[in-house]
């Protein structure tokens, strides 16, 4: 969980949760999300983000929580092994509303205390440790993403190297990959959605 600061209290913000989508709710705020960023904000795609990897991918979404009970989905990321042992990350976004909050408590998102206050600086931040620790305890053993311009400086300082430039729906992106070693693996403790309810959700955004 990821509680901030009293100085966000007025915005009547609890605490955020990244996890794995529990219902059917959330897996379709999930897409809904991706939709808005991806398609209206960014307008990267037309009318769907959704592609083949989102019937093999693990989708994680960061929950704003009001007065302690779940409100709206805030944020989202997705990984998915390509081949064993290789991982990828994927569609990561937040809500234009969330981007400025930062300096985070975070009780229950880290193994150990001492991790770096680096991923404290904004949700993202904290979809990307949650996304690659999660890898990693699944057995990862080398984890990329495509990552556009602007958010390659975040990365950089969340201990991810960049392996070469290419181009995605026009837009310049960069290969990087993380540092393992800098993503303790860490399960998430949570009942996920069943499988046949996933499933049933992606061939009808298909």
């Amino acid at each position: 969980m990821i509680y901030f600061e009293t100085s966000k209290k007025e915005k009547g913000l609890d605490f955020i949760d990244i996890n794995i989508p529990s219902n059917q709710n959330q897996l379709e705020a999930y897409y809904k999300t991706r939709r808005d960023i991806f398609c209206l904000e960014q307008k990267l795609f037309k009318e769907s983000d959704f592609d083949e990897y989102d019937h093999k991918a693990i989708p994680i979404i960061a929950v704003n929580h009001y007065l302690g009970a779940p409100d709206e989905v805030v944020g989202v990321v997705r990984i998915y092994e390509e081949v064993k042992g290789e991982w990828y990350g994927g569609r990561l976004g937040v809500d234009k509303s969330y981007r400025a909050f930062s300096k985070f408590i975070c009780p229950n998102l880290f193994k150990e205390r001492d991790v770096s206050a680096l991923y404290q600086m904004s949700i993202a931040a904290g979809l990307i440790y949650r996304a690659v620790s999660l890898a990693n305890y699944l057995g990862c053993q080398k984890f990329s993403a495509h990552v556009q311009e602007q958010n390659v400086k975040l990365f950089k300082r969340l201990h991810w190297n960049v392996i070469g430039e290419l181009e995605q729906q026009g837009i310049k992106h960069f290969l990087m990959e993380a540092e393992l070693d800098a993503y303790p693996a860490t399960p998430i403790y949570t009942t996920p959605l069943p499988a046949n309810n996933t499933l049933s959700l992606l061939d009808h955004v298909a």
